[in-house]
């Protein structure tokens, strides 16, 4: 996409908005003056404050726990990994086959030490406790109930 070369926003999106039919190959000029608005608002902080509200605090936790997982496998991993039953262990081979069946595509060894650091990065998120902004929540119940 010629778009992408000049543009702010990645070419991961670009490529999602053409398949979802959002934009059309080659854009027209209603596309190129919808994209130039979007690279105005891209990455503020107004925009994505207004998208988050609209998501639980739970989905919102869980987005921002993932977003700079930039696959569907690497997403589905840690979920399998922060979602495991406490005391119980999830061999790292039954994840990789369980990856490899879901997503037809067999991990390298570059992908699997990837998978090794997100079950540790998950299991760091599952031993520091619950919600993190319950954490945050209680140093104010606290104060104003004195």
């Amino acid at each position: 996409m010629e778009f992408a070369k000049d543009s702010s926003i990645p070419k991961k999106v670009l490529r999602y908005l053409s398949r979802a039919g959002i934009i059309q190959e080659p854009l027209c000029a209603e596309d190129r003056i919808g994209l130039q608005f979007l690279e105005k608002i891209w990455g503020r902080k107004e925009v994505l404050r207004a998208q988050l509200t609209k998501l639980s605090m739970k989905a919102r936790l869980s987005f921002i726990r993932t977003a700079d997982f930039s696959s569907k496998w690497e997403r589905y991993a840690y979920s399998r990994f922060r979602n495991q039953e406490s005391g119980k262990k999830l061999p790292m081979q039954s994840v990789i086959e369980e990856i490899e069946t879901t997503f037809f595509f067999h991990l390298n060894k570059q992908q699997i030490n990837r998978l090794y650091k997100i079950r540790n990065r998950a299991q760091v998120a599952r031993h520091r406790g619950k919600n993190p902004a319950e954490v945050e929540r209680q140093p104010l119940l606290q104060s104003t109930n004195k």
